[in-house]
């Protein structure tokens, strides 16, 4: 079976590295990183799910994904500097860690880079770790399946009433 856009069960197993060779995620000399998702409801960065489409199961492929389709574009106006009047919590910060917060009013979570420290504030980067990066997958593709019943019921509850059942008007 042949992955296609929409409703394909995929199970990955894959390196993920930089263009300079750093490993991002999975190492072949250890363990490969593993990823399991549905095509067609944007589980995996876009970049990739499209390009395993096509593939069959025991395929093995490299896979170069740019910003554009990964994590975007590196962006400037996403560094912010605050005072710790506006951001107590940065005095406890520091420089060069990497911090993830939640936004308890809404439940959003969110992630930052503590670029500098200053007596009286802080300079954050707001920028996903990756971005500005390609990213190039060693990918092979473990399985392929069609989605079943239970896994399309979590990822288009609106098609599903109650119990399982298609909603009545």
């Amino acid at each position: 079976m042949t992955i296609q856009s929409e409703n394909s069960y995929v199970i990955l197993k894959y390196t993920a590295r930089l263009e300079n060779g750093e490993i991002v995620k999975g190492d072949p000399a250890e363990a490969l990183a593993h990823m399991e998702f549905v095509t067609g409801y944007n589980q995996v960065i876009p970049g990739l799910e499209r390009r395993v489409i096509g593939l069959s199961q025991g395929d093995e492929v490299e896979i170069t994904v740019g910003p554009d389709e990964g994590f975007g574009q590196y962006d400037p106006s996403l560094i912010q500097e605050k005072t710790f009047a506006e951001f107590p919590q940065g005095k406890n910060l520091e420089e060069g860690r990497w911090v993830r917060a939640i936004n308890p009013q809404h439940l959003v979570t969110f992630g930052y880079l503590v670029l500098e420290k200053k007596p009286d504030r802080i300079v954050l980067d707001y920028n996903h770790p990756l971005a500005g990066k390609a990213l190039i997958y060693q990918v092979k593709v473990e399985k392929v399946r069609e989605a079943n019943r239970e896994e399309l019921e979590i990822l288009r509850p609106c098609e599903f009433g109650e119990n399982g059942s298609p909603p009545t008007e």
